[in-house]
């Protein structure tokens, strides 16, 4: 009964907290959203897409950290530093940034929670500090938070919705970061489609 009056309180807050995502760019089946959150700089970004592929060729995707390169936009250098477990792993990334942006690199501790039957995953991806010592000529990012939430629409098919929150660190200007917010994921999710489709081909 206390559970339940507690979701009957936080609900409208929830409900508003939704409806404050502005939609920035919608094309090729990728919507992107941005929203600004109480108290921060930087604007969270979500990501909502269909892909045609299934959940566990993602799953080896997102695995693969070594080829995260390959298809996450402005990627630099990315490889596996630890494999805790099957299903949580450590791994270093390094991010070019437009002039006069100084690169960033950041570490990052990849969980990811798959159902039974391959039918749902869940992916927490958070940047971790005190890992790998800093690099000269690379901005180290302090925070950054993504979540993934994929599910299958039919054999061939799934559903991600992605959200992610950073503070890139050092001295660029909040504005600057979020006129440029949409960019990078945008590209990100249109180069993870064309990679599951080139899979799906072979």
């Amino acid at each position: 009964m206390k559970l339940l009056a507690l979701i009957l309180l936080l609900l409208p807050a929830i409900c508003t907290a939704q409806d404050n995502w502005e939609l920035k760019k919608n094309e090729d089946g990728i919507s992107v959203y941005t929203r600004k959150l109480e108290n921060e700089k930087f604007k969270e970004i979500r990501v909502v897409c269909e892909i045609n592929g299934s959940v566990k060729q993602l799953y080896g995707i997102l695995q693969n950290v070594n080829h995260h390169k390959d298809w996450v936009y402005g990627t630099m250098d990315s490889h596996l530093i630890n494999r805790k477990s099957a299903d949580t792993i450590y791994y270093y990334s390094s991010v070019h940034l437009p002039w006069p942006a100084s690169d960033r690199d950041l570490t990052v501790q990849l969980v990811l929670k798959r159902d039974n039957d391959d039918k749902n995953l869940h992916v927490h991806a958070m940047g971790v500090n005190n890992i790998l010592p800093e690099k000269p000529k690379l901005v180290r990012v302090p925070y950054s938070l993504g979540l993934w939430n994929v599910s299958t629409v039919n054999n061939n098919r799934i559903k991600i919705e992605y959200i992610f929150s950073v503070d890139p660190g050092g001295s660029l200007p909040a504005w600057l970061v979020n006129m440029m917010a949409v960019r990078g994921p945008f590209n990100t999710f249109k180069n993870l489609k064309e990679l599951m489709d080139s899979q799906a081909k072979r």
